[in-house]
């Protein structure tokens, strides 16, 4: 019966052998390309997170392919969702980045959007913060004056109210402020305009605030009003730790009102909060893409992480991944497909939100 054990044994490791010579060969990417599809214009906080990520994800990936970065822009970001979903192959040669307006407009049912947002599978997913700032012409003198702004008539450039500029839109309108949006405006056309004078209110990423705002503050162009915060271990919103000395919505709202916001208008403004801010950017793999190519990515994107941290890139990554704790593998699905599943009343609520603000711009 010995032989027969032993040879059950070898036969055993064989097969491991073989199984993990196939997955070495099935996820080696020597010699080859991988693209990461940008939905959004060059030079925008999206389109620098994946080129940022880009060259460290090339030196961790079997075989060092080249990683390249692809924008597709158009459509509130549709356009180049759409082009990912029809054309990508689950064969670990493409990505795509996935930023608040890819997610908005896949959870509000965008007319355009053909992409299947549920069926792609993350290999990490970052929070990003938000900072909302105004010219000092309308009101504001001061960090987080808000009530300079009442009765003032607020006007910023945005995309459409269903895509990732609702979490502004929803939250001066929860601040009882009168805004007028510009429907039609491309997050990378809104600042420019905002600096020429033709808005008064606009917003950025935490990521850009540092290079893209703070001159503006210091130029004597722009106050900070708040910035969205970011959700504690427990769940609780608290201060953005890139920006400190912002307050959080909830801060201004109760500065405001004297009372902490509550009701469906908030419970739909925390669900955007989640959608927009703590899953605020990814990058994803097409649906069926095999196991072992997306284990070699969530190993690779590990390794990466442990890059980041180095001293020398450190500065770097806060500014354009975040300092937040990041999300890999099975936890970066949870939170994206967490985050694009509202409750009945809430997506009820926000439907109707989104009927209302179209209405009233029409």
């Amino acid at each position: 019966m010995k032989p027969i054990k032993s040879l059950g044994r070898l036969m055993v490791a064989a097969a491991a052998m073989w199984a993990s010579a196939a997955y070495a060969q099935s996820a080696d990417f020597g010699g080859k390309r991988v693209e990461i599809i940008v939905p959004y214009e060059a030079g925008g906080g999206t389109d620098l997170y994946a080129r940022y990520l880009a060259p460290f994800l090339s030196a961790k990936l079997p075989g060092n392919p080249t990683v390249i970065v692809t924008n597709v822009e158009g459509a509130g970001a549709i356009a180049g969702s759409n082009q990912f979903q029809e054309r990508a192959k689950p064969d670990g040669l493409s990505l795509i980045a996935v930023a608040a307006s890819v997610t908005s407009n896949y959870v509000f049912r965008d007319e355009r959007v053909r992409y299947k947002l549920d069926t792609w599978i993350p290999i990490i997913s970052s929070p990003a913060g938000t900072v909302v700032y105004a010219r000092p012409d309308i009101g504001p003198k001061t960090l987080g004056d808000m009530a300079s702004l009442k009765g003032k008539q607020l006007v910023m450039g945005a995309n459409n109210p269903s895509g990732g500029d609702m979490r502004v839109l929803l939250s001066l309108d929860l601040l009882d402020l009168d805004l007028k949006p510009i429907y039609g405006i491309n997050r990378g056309d809104a600042r420019p305009a905002f600096e020429r004078g033709e808005f008064n209110v606009n917003f950025d990423s935490t990521q850009a605030y540092p290079t893209q705002v703070k001159p503006l503050i210091e130029a004597g162009e722009a106050v900070p009003l708040f910035a969205f915060g970011i959700a504690d271990e427990n769940g609780k919103i608290v201060r953005d730790p890139t920006v400190p000395d912002l307050p959080t919505f909830v801060e201004v709202y109760r500065s405001m009102f004297g009372k902490d916001p509550e009701g469906p208008g908030f419970e739909a403004w925390r669900a955007v909060f989640n959608l927009n801010v703590m899953a605020s950017k990814a990058l994803a793999l097409p649906a069926d893409t095999p196991s072992e190519i997306v284990e070699a990515y969530n190993t690779a994107m590990k390794e990466v992480l442990v890059d980041l941290r180095k001293p020398e890139n450190v500065e770097k990554s806060d500014e354009i991944v975040g300092p937040y704790p990041q999300a890999l593998g099975a936890q970066a699905g949870e939170i994206l497909r967490g985050a694009v599943a509202f409750d009945d009343a809430t997506f009820t609520w926000l439907q109707e939100w989104i009927a209302k603000e179209t209405a009233g711009r029409q």
